[in-house]
């Protein structure tokens, strides 16, 4: 191997651990809600709609998951938000969910993106 290509090669694999999250590390993970085909939905059993019981939901819900959250926020985006009343249809809010590195699949299977 030449000096180029060792040193290409160092350089890809320093990049990659730079940006690879250790166990440990926390990041951010989002999910576009829909109007009725969220992973929560058949879990929410408020009577009225609040973020507050949003949060609690889809926080114990991830908690039966084993995955342990360090915060949830929502945002909403107008770029997202499709007009229909299908329950696939996207509303808008993004959920924002903060926690360990060790759930991304478990996050991703869920429908979570970064």
């Amino acid at each position: 191997m030449n000096k180029k290509n060792a040193f290409i090669s160092i350089s890809f694999f320093l990049i990659v651990l730079l940006f690879s999250c250790t166990k440990n590390s926390a990041t951010t993970f989002k999910y576009d809600a829909t109007g009725c085909a969220n992973f929560w939905d058949k879990h929410y059993t408020a009577d009225t709609f609040s973020l507050e019981a949003l949060n609690n939901t889809i926080h114990d819900f991830l908690a039966t998951e084993n995955i342990e959250v360090n915060s949830i926020e929502f945002e909403f985006d107008s770029t997202k938000v499709e007009h229909c009343y299908a329950c696939h249809c996207k509303t808008g809010t993004v959920v924002i969910i903060n926690t360990s590195c060790k759930n991304k699949r478990k996050m991703k299977k869920l429908g979570f993106y970064k």
